[in-house]
């Protein structure tokens, strides 16, 4: 991950022709793409600037711009990170999959209903990350290695979520428990060695 900065002389002089911050953030997103790099994230400034604020300061002036800082990387070096993540992240879900159904079963509701919810956010990043690391992947024509393993693994954790939404929406905390302490963790397992043998093909 590199940091560049640029200011508002330097901007003048690399875009002169944009008009808006919008504009700006265009021409250096697309500078950095001839060189194969895409920008994680973007300060103008000193803020940071997601998507909501883009659109919601995008058609401010480009004049009103002190200082824009923006941290790229390469789309290989994106998804190893990305991978390295959810194999650190991974534990912690199976460690919090477990503590939820142990207060299930300790009739804690009110913990295991916040428990409960980490889990399910915690499935749900998941699931994205690993969902956008196969479509950089594909992007940069470095596929996955093991698409159909990787697929069966997608079609698994979302069908035991679906199962524990299930369970939870009838009340059914018996059924819960088990879901969070065998199917989410075996899931989980599944996702960990296809993870791991995609890290070594890279």
């Amino acid at each position: 991950m590199t940091m560049s900065t640029w200011d508002k002389t330097e901007l003048g002089q690399l875009f002169p022709q944009c008009q808006t911050l919008k504009d700006v953030i265009a021409s250096i997103e697309t500078a950095f793409s001839k060189k194969g790099e895409v920008i994680c994230e973007i300060h103008v400034n000193g803020m940071l600037i997601d998507e909501e604020g883009e659109k919601k300061f995008g058609e401010s002036s480009a004049t009103e711009i002190e200082t824009i800082s923006v941290r790229s990387n390469r789309p290989d070096s994106l998804i190893r990170d990305a991978i390295e993540s959810t194999l650190v992240f991974i534990p912690d879900l199976e460690r919090a999959s477990l503590s939820a159904a142990e207060k299930y079963r300790s009739s804690d509701l009110q913990a295991a209903q916040k428990s409960f919810n980490e889990v399910l956010e915690g499935c749900q990043w998941l699931f994205d990350t690993l969902m956008h690391v196969r479509g950089a992947a594909s992007g940069i024509d470095q596929p996955i290695s093991q698409a159909e393993r990787w697929y069966e693994a997608e079609k698994l954790i979302g069908r035991v979520v679906k199962e524990l939404s299930g369970a939870y929406g009838n009340s059914d905390y018996v059924l819960v428990a088990d879901v969070l302490e065998y199917e989410v963790t075996g899931a989980l397992a599944v996702w960990r060695e296809v993870i791991e043998s995609e890290k070594l093909k890279r």
